[in-house]
This record gives structure tokens, C-alpha cells and sequence, in this order.
């Protein structure tokens, strides 16, 4: 079983994988033999567990080596295919079908399918594939013909998955080929773990030392991707701490030189508010003043009024008292015919005294 849960040897997935790739447009494939030193190589390169790369060779020569495992894996399968074939209901060879190998045999007919698909470049129809794959899988031409006409019906969930071969430990150049991203490196991880307890059952020492090492370097550059992250996440909240702690500070620098304004507001307004109590004092003052002049000036008038007034009458008093002198004057004969009285003394005139006095 490979790291990622398909029950499948790793030579025959990449064997698909390649043709898939480069065999669609090879004309005569699986028909035409590869050249058998290259195909030795690649079985002798495979039965070691060593890295190869299929892509180096001609597309006949990878298929020529899937047809040789395919033979050893099929051997056991031909009498139960055999067996199906002879179920009269397709619902019962479907059943039959999925009892045997179905997992092999279904991407094995999906991946001729593909090719059958492609009969214009590949030059390769179902009776062409029939005769060609029959002695390899030791499948009846019946059979194989049976799964090709049928592929949606039988074998429509099979998906081709493309296989990704675990990092292999060469020397410190593959360090260079770790994977960059932290998903990459996790996967990684994951296809090394399941080598290492795949190696770790049959007791291959070596190749257990060389992917330890490669899991101990993923493990390494995954530690120094995630410090490298950290420092840069915390390198970028000091900085928006600082910006933050900055705009604290202007704000309080701000609140600071308000706080400084309104203290001197204050100060002026209470000046203000001394010079007005000041200013409203020596107003009431002023008013208080005004008004007792006023009222001076109402009795000085007033006492004015009652001089005049006794002047004038005065005046006319005294105007009375000189009418007698003036009928003597006149009328001495009637002075002389009346009785002469003794003369009284003239008194004060009160008046007179009055007048003659300074206000």
C-alpha cells in the first residue's frame, strides 16, 4: 500500500502515471516491445528499491515493464475472471468481478480505455489492446473484451491518482529539494512516516537511516519555517504596538496642551469675572452717588422755589407799606383834619430782613 491508501505497487502506478502522461500520442503501444536491456534495467532498478525516473525512457520500454508484473500479479485472477464470464446477468459478473483484485484490474481497464480513446494517435482499438494485454494478465480475449464494452458499468468509480514518490536520501544535495510551504512540508512528512514504518517492518537498516535523516531535515526546516513565521508575526505587532503607542502618545501631548488652554481660559474668565464684580461695584457707587446728588439738587430747587416765593411775597408786603406815604402825599388836608395819633414805632419787616440776608 503506498503513503496515501491505495493498495498498489508503486512500480505499477508509476508505470500509469508515465503512459498517461507520454504514451497517449506513441503509435503501436503495448503493441511495439521496448528495448529489453533498458526494460531489464528498470525491473533490476525496481526489485532494489532504487530512485529511477520513467521519463528518461521511450514510453514501449515503461510499457513493456508493466506488462512483465503484470503477469506475476494476474496469476491467481484467470480462473476467477474465467468464473465470472460465465454468469448469465451483468448484475452477477459485476459482483463476481469486484470479488477478485478489483482495485488492479479496474485502473489497469480504465488506463487501456484511455488509451483505446486515443485510437487515431495510438493506432490501438479494443481488439488490438485484447490480443496484446491477453498473454500478460492471462485474461480470455472474452473477458477483456467484456470490461472494455463495459468500463462506465463496471469499473465508472475507478479514478487515476497520480503518484508522488517520498524524498530519497542521496546526499546534501537533496536537502535542496525539501519542499517550501508548510503544507508541502507537512505532506511530506506524512509519505516519510509511512515509509519509515513500512521500513521499520521489514528491518531495511540503511534506507531507515537515510529517511530518518530526510524526516529529521523536514522536521528541522518546518521548526525553522514556523520560527521564521513567529518572528515575522511578532515583528509586525511590535510594529503596530509602536504606531499604537505613538498615537497614545500625540493624543495624551494633545489632551495635555487642551488641559494647559482651558487653565489659562480659566484664568482670564476669573479675571474677567473680578474686573466685572469691579466694574458692577463702582457702578452701584456712581448710581448711589447720582442719586444723592439728585436729591440735593431736588431740595436745593425746592428751597429755591420757597426764597422766590417769599421774595415776591415780601415785595408786595413792602409795596403795601409804602401806599400810606403816598395818599399823605397827596391829601395832606385830609392828613391834617384826622387826629393826629401818637406815632407808633415801625417794626422789623420780617421780609425785608429776609430779602436782605444771603441765601
Amino acid at each position: 500500500m503506498m503513503h496515501d491508501g491505495i493498495w498498489l505497487l508503486v512500480v505499477f502506478r508509476e508505470c500509469i502515471d508515465c503512459l498517461e502522461m507520454y504514451g497517449m500520442k506513441c503509435e503501436g503501444i503495448y503493441r511495439v516491445s521496448g528495448i529489453k536491456s533498458k526494460v531489464d534495467e528498470l525491473k533490476a532498478a525496481y526489485d532494489q528499491e532504487e530512485s529511477t525516473s520513467l521519463e528518461e525512457y521511450e514510453p514501449n520500454t515503461v510499457a513493456s515493464l508493466l506488462k512483465q508484473y503484470l503477469t506475476c500479479f494476474t496469476k491467481e485472477l484467470m480462473p476467477r475472471f474465467e468464473e465470472a464470464c460465465r454468469r448469465t446477468t451483468e448484475t452477477e459478473k459485476a459482483h463476481e468481478y469486484q470479488q477478485c483484485n478489483y482495485l488492479l484490474i479496474s485502473w489497469l481497464i480504465v488506463h487501456m480505455d484511455h488509451v483505446i480513446a486515443n485510437e487515431l494517435e495510438t493506432k490501438m482499438n479494443i481488439q488490438n489492446i485484447s490480443i496484446v494485454l491477453s498473454p500478460a494478465v492471462q485474461i480470455s480475449n472474452g473477458v477483456l473484451h467484456v470490461f472494455f464494452t463495459h468500463v462506465q458499468e463496471l469499473f465508472g468509480n475507478a479514478v487515476l491518482k497520480q503518484v508522488t514518490k517520498p524524498l530519497r536520501w542521496s546526499n546534501m544535495a537533496t536537502m535542496s529539494m525539501l519542499p517550501e510551504t508548510q503544507a508541502g512540508i507537512k505532506e511530506e512528512m506524512r509519505r516519510q512516516g509511512f515509509l519509515l514504518n513500512c521500513l521499520y517492518q521489514y528491518l531495511q537498516e540503511e534506507r531507515l537511516w537515510k529517511v530518518q535523516r530526510i524526516l529529521t531535515a523536514l522536521k528541522r526546516k518546518l521548526r525553522e519555517e514556523c520560527e521564521t513565521k513567529i518572528a515575522q508575526e511578532i515583528a509586525k505587532l511590535t510594529n503596530i504596538l509602536l504606531a499604537w503607542e505613538n498615537e497614545i502618545l500625540t493624543e495624551q501631548e494633545e489632551l495635555l496642551t487642551m488641559d494647559e488652554d482651558e487653565e489659562e481660559l480659566q484664568i482670564i474668565l476669573e479675571y474677567l469675572q473680578r474686573q466685572n464684580e469691579e466694574l458692577e461695584t463702582k457702578n452701584n457707587h456712581l448710581n448711589q452717588a447720582i442719586q444723592g446728588e439728585c436729591q440735593v439738587i431736588m431740595e436745593l430747587l425746592v428751597q429755591l422755589q420757597l426764597l422766590q416765593m417769599q421774595g415776591a411775597k415780601a415785595e408786595q408786603q413792602v409795596q403795601e407799606d409804602q401806599e400810606p406815604e403816598w395818599h399823605s402825599v397827596l391829601w395832606p388836608k385830609e392828613a391834617k383834619g384826622q387826629p393826629n395819633a401818637g406815632k407808633e414805632p415801625v417794626k422789623p419787616s420780617p421780609s425785608r430782613d429776609r430779602r436782605e440776608t444771603s441765601i
